[in-house]
């Protein structure tokens, strides 16, 4: 794994040489940096990860073409391409994905992203072309920001190296309205009006004398679009040997849950070196809390496998611990379990670790999530296309609860709007009272063949193809990246593979997407009926009314940030202060996610 950043600027080169250090938590094993005669620089930071040895350092130049390479990711399939490459009669001088991925972009260009399975954001110079394109994977699993204006062109793995180097940024009001609606941000916005996010499956090529987007297209896996035939099980074994495959050992992210109990299964079956991490809540003033970890070590018990269970940090420690949450993750997220996370991987780290898998994923493509089931329940009544009556139904649920309901449940698939009804924190009415510039953001899925394919009429395949593609990279993909780069170890998701997506699909749509709640899965894992696992497990639980309860000194300091430094309704914010302790779980979660926007203004201020 690496950290990226290049471009053309004025004082690029001198930048980029005073600034490396930034990305060396992405990359602490080793560092370089190029510059062509054409004012273009590229460097990078090095997490060695496949072919550990100086010949795979980055950036990377292709000795025949002198075209360049700087490369964040891990592509799985590499060896098969590389196979296919030397037959052909191309030579190789590494044991590297980095050298395949250059030679197939010297070759075929943005072409070949359809072929690749894995995870990957990259830079890549064609000098015969004189263009440089940047690209990032189908499912977002890997950051790439990028500004352009006539003057420069400068692209990174992190948004703080470009915001550093534009030196003066100003604050999107759309994604702040995206946060507030969701609690993080929209791709392909960032919260600096100046600078981009490449969207997941989106190639960009730049003409370099121009600083120009001369060219943007997206892609669909043919791993995902012509599904394999072997069985789930089959698919998962390879997942796991694909992503922990040249590593003596790694790390169980364990939260008691189905997925991970999947994964600790088989990797057991495969006779893998590897130990369980969950998470223990000490203090907390509710039991539920432990249920994972509570889970997670019956589980291990009987697979066998060593379990850490690691206590989370102290209620006084809070706003401590969700300031080192704000400094990984770059942009705002109000999760709360990405504080918690914060210190499982530390632990993680700690303990030598450079390589976890997780369950991310599993739900987005098995029906894992209720929201799926309570939409299915309402399968055979008429869809209704989108209408204005109908959207406002749906967007304004605390004012006409059951018919906003009701109305979300009946939309048509092709609705835009209803998906926000299951992921928003707060409704359009509650939003524009509290903030007079909040705006809804539409939302821009890029087409792909993926899209294509799902049953366009189907509600609960269309909720779940749009949670793939912008629940799942921008909020999940983008929490776990940030906070395990950020603790130089790299993130890998089974579930997340390409193949096993494909023949998800495939499964699921077989059943008409009315087979959820991961029923394929325990289909083809029966031993999952004989274990004591969490199955109303969705992710790590934090105690966020705990927290809030104990932490008034924070709650009250962020509520008056906010009246000095954005415009904000101040009634609004005083209604706010005491919903933890009354126990108005929607109110204080809003709440939360306020506190963590807080947070991140007083880390990455808009001003310079």
């Amino acid at each position: 794994m690496c950290g990226i950043v290049g471009g053309v600027g004025k004082g690029l080169k001198q930048f980029i040489s005073s600034n490396l250090y930034l990305l060396d938590q992405r990359g602490p094993d080793s560092k370089g940096i190029i510059d062509f005669t054409n004012n273009l620089v590229m460097g990078a930071t090095r997490l060695a990860m496949t072919d550990p040895h100086p010949r795979s350092n980055q950036p990377m130049i292709e000795n025949l073409t002198k075209n360049a390479l700087v490369f964040n990711g891990e592509i799985y399939n590499f060896r098969e391409l590389k196979m296919k490459l030397i037959k052909a009669g191309h030579q190789f001088f590494t044991e590297s994905d980095t050298e395949v991925l250059l030679k197939l972009l010297s070759l075929n260009g943005k072409k070949i992203l359809s072929q690749l399975e894995g995870m990957f954001a990259f830079g890549f110079y064609n000098k015969s072309e004189n263009t440089f394109t940047i690209a990032r994977d189908f499912l977002g699993k890997k950051p790439l920001y990028y500004a352009v204006n006539s003057n420069h062109f400068i692209f990174s793995s992190q948004i703080n190296i470009i915001k550093k180097y534009l030196k003066k940024t100003t604050l999107d009001e759309s994604s702040m309205s995206s946060y507030l609606k969701l609690g993080y941000v929209l791709d392909p916005r960032t919260m600096f009006r100046e600078i981009k996010s490449v969207q997941p499956g989106e190639s960009l090529v730049f003409d370099l004398e121009t600083n120009s987007i001369i060219r943007r297209d997206s892609y669909s896996p043919e791993s995902i679009t012509h599904a394999s035939s072997e069985s789930i099980p089959t698919l998962m074994q390879r997942s796991i040997l694909e992503r922990t495959t040249g590593h003596k050992s790694f790390a169980l992210s364990m939260s008691g849950g189905v997925d991970s109990t999947i994964i600790a299964f088989e990797a057991a079956r495969l006779g893998l070196n590897f130990e369980a991490y969950s998470m223990r809540w000490e203090n907390s003033d509710k039991d539920r809390y432990n249920q994972d970890s509570n889970a997670a070590k019956l589980i291990c018990q009987k697979l066998g496998i060593k379990l850490n269970v690691v206590d989370m940090p102290k209620i006084d420690t809070l706003e401590n611990e969700l300031g080192k949450f704000i400094e990984a993750i770059g942009e705002p997220n109000s999760n709360p379990s990405g504080v918690s996370m914060m210190s499982l991987y530390e632990r993680i780290s700690s303990d030598s670790n450079r390589l976890v898998l997780t369950g991310d994923g599993s739900d987005e493509i098995f029906g894992g999530y209720t929201r799926y089931s309570s939409l299915n329940k309402f399968r055979i009544i008429p869809r209704i296309d989108s209408n204005s009556v109908l959207n406002y139904f749906i967007l304004n649920s605390s004012k006409f609860k059951k018919i906003s309901s009701i109305s979300a449940r009946i939309a048509a698939a092709s609705n835009p709007v209803s998906w926000y009804y299951w992921h928003q924190l707060a409704d359009e009415l509650y939003l524009r009272k509290l903030f007079p510039n909040y705006k809804l953001q539409k939302l821009k899925i890029l087409d792909n063949q993926y899209i294509n394919l799902i049953d366009s009429k189907n509600v609960v395949a269309s909720l779940m193809s749009k949670d793939l593609k912008i629940w799942l990279p921008m909020e999940s993909n983008t929490k776990l990246d940030r906070i395990s780069m950020y603790h130089s170890i790299e993130a890998r998701s089974p579930f997340q593979s390409e193949v096993l997506i494909g023949k998800a699909l495939i499964e699921m749509k077989r059943y008409q997407f009315q087979r959820l709640e991961k029923k394929v899965l325990f289909d083809n894992y029966p031993v999952l009926r004989t274990l004591p696992i969490n199955q109303t497990k969705q992710g790590f639980l934090s105690p966020l009314g705990h927290w809030l309860r104990n932490n008034h000194d924070l709650v009250l300091s962020s509520l008056q940030y906010l009246n000095l430094n954005f415009d904000f309704n101040e009634t609004q914010l005083k209604i706010l202060k005491n919903s933890a302790i009354v126990g108005d779980y929607h109110s204080f979660r809003f709440l939360w996610s306020l506190i963590v926007l807080v947070k991140w203004h007083q880390t990455y201020s808009s001003s310079n």
